[in-house]
């Protein structure tokens, strides 16, 4: 599998987002989205938002990762979504693994953090998988953690 990535999302590529997610109903769409977009997602949604990097496995577009916001030397990164009938093939850590390379090849950036609700239990899996540990609790409105990865 040969994973690379594409700054922004193309319209087919977001209506197929928006079709995955909503199928998988409106507390998964919160877990990864956040609480700031409306359920069901719309294509108009997710493209306004910046950032976003498409997710391709040859020429197969399978999901979606944003990088967040940098401070403090530190990349925060959000909104990582894998096709659902493609998880559990290790696209997602090899997705994880290629983005985190490529972000580390800047030198102002000295670690990666992400955000992930306690409930996610696969999610945090992957990520401690990956080499992220977890730096906070945070318990409103609902537990989450912070994990963060260093160089």
């Amino acid at each position: 599998m040969k994973i690379h990535f594409e700054k922004g999302l193309q319209l087919e590529n977001a209506q197929l987002i928006c079709h995955w997610s909503n199928a998988l109903g409106e507390s998964f769409q919160k877990q990864w989205m956040g609480p700031k977009i409306s359920y069901p997602l719309i294509a108009q949604s997710l493209q306004k938002i910046e950032g976003i990097f498409s997710i391709f496995t040859g020429e197969e577009f399978v999901g979606l990762i944003q990088k967040i916001r940098l401070e403090d030397r530190n990349l925060h990164i959000g909104r990582f979504f894998i096709n659902p009938q493609k998880q559990g093939q290790g696209l997602g850590s090899q997705a994880l693994r290629k983005f985190i390379s490529l972000a580390f090849e800047n030198e102002d950036i000295e670690s990666i953090s992400l955000t992930v609700f306690e409930s996610n239990q696969r999610a945090q899996n992957l990520y401690q998988k990956e080499g992220f540990e977890i730096v906070q609790t945070i318990e409103i409105p609902e537990q989450k953690y912070m994990m963060r990865k260093y160089r």
